[in-house]
């Protein structure tokens, strides 16, 4: 375990627009994390990468990183057919693993990767999940926990934008297929299914449009609870989740710095004591607002999740968002998948692996 008095050293293998946009920019701003290592085997990237985040030491083989004592845990950002390879790699090489959302597109393959971090004894955290952190997602899950909504029934989350894996695998091999919107958008609203009700998903039924742009997928939970999510790829950016209660109904939308409202039973969205409201609610929240958007907005769920796991190095607890909980949206994913291609609702127990041959 690293010194308290220190911050915890990282190293980075891939170097692609995710670590480049996402993640390096939170972390070289962490006091509590240093990285002091990147690899990529695109010797251009990699030296443009460094170069930009003043990373001194750099290599085009990413198991000089295993030799380098001063690294305690490694972040992987590679394309999901090298995922597994890596990932064991850093595991056996005794370094504690951060790796992004689940791209292996087979659990069983997944599950070995579980056995082995519990046998060498190492933390791993999902990185690639960061609604999680979102601090008015959280601030959902703990309405929800108090039971201040009442009895749930249904959730519709909406999440649409570009799709970030078409960008990060930009002048890769053609050996690099691009999986899908539910493989890059879905699994995060499934994670969040789980992390906002802490209920499995039973059966999930999906349709989709002819080129998978857009795909809608209903899915029960136990006490016969209903989810719908809506995914699509575009330029219209939306990330958007709706709890209906029978005491209320919370409406939660990531992209915006008051987007966090309640609405009673009795309540219209349009009429006049609703929108009065809302706009006390806005100004309420702009102090805290403007300082988020200083902050990075949406970016710093990035960096929350970077600090959790810092901490639970230090004080050796185990992170919140494990290779399980990432097992678990990838199940949701395959199933859905499945149940697009077939028309018909598909048992999540059912999917071990993608049968469709993504």
């Amino acid at each position: 375990m690293p010194d308290n008095r220190e911050p915890v050293h990282l190293g980075l293998i891939g170097c692609g627009w995710v670590t480049e946009t996402l993640h390096l920019p939170v972390l070289t701003a962490l006091p509590d994390v240093e990285v002091v290592a990147v690899a990529d085997t695109d010797p251009v990237r990699l030296n443009r990468v460094a170069d930009r985040f003043q990373i001194k030491h750099r290599y085009t083989n990413y198991s000089a990183l295993f030799d380098d004592r001063v690294i305690e845990a490694i972040g992987v950002w590679v394309p999901p057919d090298c995922q597994i390879e890596v990932a064991q790699a850093v595991l056996a090489a005794g370094k504690h693993l951060f790796i992004d959302k689940p791209l292996v597109f087979d659990l069983n393959a997944w599950d070995q990767l579980i056995e082995q971090a519990a046998q060498a004894g190492r933390k791993v955290m999902v990185v690639g999940l960061p609604r999680r952190w979102h601090r008015l997602i959280r601030r959902a899950r703990e309405v929800i926990r108090q039971g201040s909504l009442g009895k749930l029934e249904l959730i519709r989350t909406v999440l649409t934008g570009v799709n970030p894996e078409r960008l990060s695998l930009q002048g890769r091999s053609d050996q690099h297929v691009v999986r899908g919107i539910l493989y890059q958008f879905g699994v995060h609203h499934f994670d969040l299914w789980h992390f906002l009700l802490q209920s499995e998903v039973e059966e999930v039924l999906a349709t989709r449009t002819p080129d998978e742009s857009t795909v809608v997928v209903t899915a029960r939970l136990p006490d016969d609870l209903l989810v719908s999510s809506t995914f699509s790829e575009g330029k219209c950016a939306n990330d958007e989740v709706e709890i209906y209660g029978q005491a209320g109904r919370l409406r939660v939308s990531c992209y915006r710095f008051d987007g966090f409202e309640y609405f009673p039973p009795a309540s219209h969205p349009g009429d006049f004591q609703t929108r009065v409201r809302q706009a006390v609610h806005t100004l309420r929240a702009l102090p805290r607002g403007l300082l988020g958007m200083r902050q990075g907005g949406f970016m710093d769920s990035y960096r929350v999740g970077w600090q959790h796991f810092a901490d639970s190095l230090r004080q050796d607890t185990r992170p919140d968002c494990t290779l399980e909980d990432g097992r678990r949206a990838l199940q949701v994913v395959l199933a859905a998948r499945e149940s697009a291609a077939l028309g018909r609702p598909v048992k999540v127990t059912q999917m071990s692996h993608d049968r469709r041959g993504y």
